[in-house]
């Protein structure tokens, strides 16, 4: 009934809020989550659409022009999940979009270059992986593979954060 699909939207954009804010007492965090459950509900509203069939299914070019159009989305909230301010936010969304006049980078080379190689990785991990789960693989590995694995991603994660600031969840 129309009146429990009502609720369930409330109801997720609600979590959504609430897991934005629960991130920070900012209302750049509220944004964020408010994408997210935006996000949701529009894939929700046209899976409804087509009978509860996942939207997410495609193949060939379809899946990968899907995959990459989420991506974006994803990265568009996460730039108000980084900013400090609305303002920095827009920059940044701006900058993104080609749209910044004084021309100034807002990254430096070094960050260029780990965006220019870290994102293809997770991209292809992800679309490789698109058929099982992180605990089957993990399943799978021996003791010794999986450590080096989860070692080699905390190193990684150390090394990626600029030299001011740390990884949002050490600073807990």
């Amino acid at each position: 009934n129309r009146y429990g699909i009502v609720r369930t939207y409330f109801a997720l954009m609600v979590t959504m809020l609430l897991g934005g804010l629960w991130h920070g007492a900012n209302w750049t965090f509220v944004v964020w989550g408010g994408l997210h459950g935006l996000y949701l509900w529009v894939e929700r509203f046209f899976r409804e659409r087509r009978g509860g069939a996942e939207t997410h299914t495609g193949s060939g070019w379809s899946g990968v022009a899907y995959a990459l159009f989420t991506y974006m989305l994803v990265n568009i909230a996460w730039v108000f999940f980084r900013s400090g301010t609305f303002n920095k936010a827009w920059h940044m969304l701006q900058s993104m979009f080609g749209q910044v006049s004084d021309g100034k980078a807002l990254l430096t080379s070094l960050a260029l270059i780990k965006v220019a190689v870290v994102i293809p990785v997770m991209l292809l991990t992800h679309w490789l992986m698109r058929g099982t789960s992180v605990l089957e693989v993990a399943h799978r590995m021996r003791w010794w593979g999986l450590g080096l694995v989860w070692a080699a991603m905390i190193l990684l994660l150390v090394w990626a954060q600029d030299s001011g600031s740390s990884f949002i969840y050490f600073q807990f």
